[in-house]
């Protein structure tokens, strides 16, 4: 089975279970602090995925490192997953959960680039724009790119907008090429 199918699976589970404890905002910083985690430290990934490294150990690592600081119901899903021999998944679970969660609460994420940061002007357009479109509330994650040397690129789902100069003098490079 694929990765993404079992992450999925218990990551639905984990939010009905929150859902219905109504913990569901404490599971979701819970599951926004171990993805982060995991993105700052390989090593930890690396030993949720290595065979060598007992599962007893693993336990003992999520434990010393969450057990206290997260909620039971967040913290049960880390007990679940290692007694099924699955510790690899849980990074995976841990990035559905928060997807399954911006659509539980009916909010679209958004990601713009730009050359440089926005100004709390332009980004309320942003927000606007995606808002109009999806009709939900948005979540908007910035970065800069300054090869694009302006303008900007919006991804919504699986659309994209590019409207960056570089975009633009590629294809006035291409039209020329013609």
């Amino acid at each position: 089975m694929s990765e993404l199918i079992v992450a999925h699976r218990y990551a639905k589970s984990l939010l009905d279970l929150a859902i219905e404890k109504k913990v569901v905002e404490d599971v979701y910083r819970d599951m926004v602090s171990f993805q982060e985690t995991c993105q700052n430290s390989k090593e930890l990934v690396l030993a949720f995925k290595s065979p060598i490294i007992k599962h007893g150990t693993k336990m003992t690592i999520l434990s010393k490192l969450f057990k206290d600081k997260f909620h039971a119901v967040s913290y049960s899903i880390f007990e679940i997953i290692t007694r099924k021999n699955r510790e690899q998944f849980l990074p995976a679970i841990a990035k559905q959960f928060i997807e399954l969660y911006t659509s539980y609460k009916g909010i679209q994420k958004a990601d713009v680039v730009t050359s440089s940061a926005l100004t709390e002007e332009q980004r309320n357009q942003v927000i606007a724009i995606v808002k109009e479109y999806s009709g939900k509330d948005v979540q908007l994650h910035e970065s800069i790119d300054e090869s694009l040397i302006g303008g900007f690129i919006l991804r919504v789902g699986d659309k994209q907008v590019d409207d960056s100069i570089r975009r633009k003098l590629n294809d006035l490079k291409v039209s020329f090429a013609s």
